[in-house]
């Protein structure tokens, strides 16, 4: 039934009606996608679908384009009509079943492992108001065990409350604004990687040369192997002495692992920390601003300098550190961009060990071959490459403050 609720935060000054409050079957109603496995998408299929995992990797609140398509007979297949609300019914985490997409696009085949919610209100603005506000309520009525499954009959009977359809009309509006200006913002950030990726390539191959100062060449590059550099290499931790769960703390000196390093920094986020006596009985992996951390297990060849936010911390046994001695010899910036580039990373799969964990021993390490110019030209291709970094971390930090802006918002504008 129809009754007077509380108004969101944020609502624009036109709208006065008071917000319906019903079930999700009473605005709409159910039904399950069929079969598209993952072996019936092939190169050569005709009918385009969508794909439950697509929901987690490939889409984000709006499906602009289809990516698969599927060789399953016409006749065994469930297809769009244009409006639909996907909803996965399997997953790992109960959280991640309040992650549904917008289908605007008709004579799609939808999988088997989604639930297609149709609805007479806008399917769009049912998918923020889900992603938003129904988390923690799908998360409740979710069933299974490793895989949970979450069943659309549990869905029908959670309560919603929306505005009208021309109040949802504006909303969606809105937000599709600022969703456009995030797709923006994702594709400079993908278009300066991909910038970045092929001048590395160029530098690296000898196509593009810096000049001297006075306009002269630079002499011709040297090859030496990364052992025979001025460069301490040396483990993270391991051994009696390694921290185990029970040893990490809320604060103290950061305790780096794996994941932490991504996309040449160190990430703070799911930091570990451990006590400054731990920290010092742990006598390797000590870090100074400007080491170089490489991951050599597991995924391999991960690479971050150490500002100096994280002198002092330490790492794990994942991470082998690298310290420049000589600085009149090797710019550690330049140390950090040939180790990414794909030369380099072809010779960590080369020399990697292990068949279940793979590993790049200390030792292999050493054998890898590096391409190294005079130090003046180091200099010019790290300040160059640093300051395509700098561009790609303004961008960064735009999409993030983008996705933030939009989080509060979605907070505010649904009950």
């Amino acid at each position: 039934m129809n009754e007077a609720v509380n108004i969101p935060q944020l609502r624009f000054p036109e709208f006065t009606k008071a917000l319906r409050r019903k079930s999700l079957g009473d605005f709409g109603y159910f039904y399950y996608g069929k079969s598209a496995p993952k072996w019936s998408v092939t190169e050569d299929a005709k009918t385009p679908c969508v794909r439950y995992g697509e929901l987690y990797s490939t889409f984000g609140e709006y499906i602009l384009d289809i990516k698969s398509h599927t060789n399953i007979p016409p006749e065994n297949l469930k297809f769009s009509k244009g409006g639909e609300v996907l909803v996965p019914r399997v997953g790992e985490d109960p959280l991640d079943f309040a992650y549904c997409s917008f289908l605007p696009i008709s004579d799609v085949a939808i999988g088997e492992m989604i639930s297609v919610y149709n609805t007479k209100e806008s399917g769009l603005f049912f998918t923020y108001y889900i992603n938003s506000k129904l988390k923690k309520a799908f998360a409740r009525v979710v069933e299974g065990g490793n895989v949970s499954n979450l069943y659309y009959k549990y869905l029908e009977n959670i309560n919603v409350t929306i505005p009208s359809l021309d109040e949802q009309d504006k909303i969606i509006d809105f937000l599709s604004a600022v969703d456009n200006k995030i797709e923006l913002l994702r594709q400079k950030q993908e278009l300066l990687g991909e910038y970045k990726k092929g001048l590395m390539q160029q530098i690296f191959s000898q196509a593009i040369r810096f000049k001297a100062n006075d306009g002269s060449d630079f002499p011709d590059w040297e090859e030496k192997k990364l052992g025979d550099l001025s460069v301490v290499i040396s483990d993270g931790n391991y051994g009696e002495l390694y921290p185990t769960s029970s040893d990490f703390k809320l604060t103290g000196v950061p305790f780096l692992r794996a994941n932490n390093i991504k996309s040449l920094k160190i990430d703070g986020t799911d930091t570990k920390y451990i006590t400054e006596e731990q920290h010092s009985l742990l006598t390797s992996g000590h870090l100074q601003t400007n080491d170089i951390l490489i991951t050599t297990r597991g995924v391999l060849g991960n690479l971050a300098i150490v500002e100096s936010t994280h002198n002092g911390s330490n790492i794990n046994a994942q991470i082998c550190l690298l310290r420049v001695t000589n600085t009149s010899e090797l710019n550690h910036f330049y140390l950090l961009f040939v180790l990414d580039h794909r030369d380099s990373k072809k010779q960590y799969k080369a020399f990697e060990t292990g068949t279940a964990l793979k590993q790049l021993p200390k030792g292999n390490l050493r054998k890898i071959k590096l391409k190294l110019p005079t130090l003046f030209e180091q200099n010019k291709i790290a300040n160059f490459l640093s300051s395509i970094d700098t561009k790609i971390e303004q961008v960064d930090k735009q999409l993030d403050e983008s996705k933030q802006f939009k989080k509060a918002l979605l907070q505010q504008m649904f009950v």
